[in-house]
C-alpha cells in the first residue's frame, strides 16, 4: 500500500489522505489544502477548538508525521490552553514558538 498522508483544509475543518504528494484543493472552498502529515487524526469538524490548535501547530510549521522509527510526531498540544502555556512560554524565554510547541 502507498504511504498516505493527511492534507486539511482549515477553513472548511476537513481531512483528506492521499498518496501522491502534490499540491490539493478543497473540494468544498477550493482554498489550497495544507499537508498535516501521514500521523495526523482529523477532530470532529464541529469542534472548533480542536481545529484552532491544528491551525496553531502547521502556521508555526509542526506537522504530524511519522518519526523515522515509526513513533509518530512527538508531543502536540491538544487543548487551546496548552497552545497558550507554550506560547507564553516561548515569549517569555525567547524560545522558538515551533520547539515550545512540541515541548511536553
Amino acid at each position: 500500500m502507498p504511504h498516505r498522508s493527511a492534507y486539511v483544509c482549515l477553513s472548511c475543518r476537513v481531512s483528506f489522505k492521499h498518496s501522491e504528494p502534490r499540491t490539493y484543493r478543497c473540494p468544498g472552498c477550493r482554498r489550497e489544502m495544507l499537508l498535516a502529515g501521514d500521523a495526523f487524526e482529523a477532530p470532529p469538524q464541529r469542534d472548533r477548538d480542536a481545529w484552532r490548535v491544528v491551525s496553531v501547530l502547521l502556521h508555526a510549521g509542526l506537522d504530524f508525521r511519522q518519526g523515522c522509527c515509526g513513533c509518530g510526531p512527538g508531543y502536540r498540544p491538544r487543548t487551546l490552553r496548552e497552545v497558550r502555556e507554550r506560547l507564553t512560554y516561548a515569549r517569555r524565554t525567547g524560545t522558538p514558538i515551533a520547539r515550545a510547541l512540541a515541548t511536553p
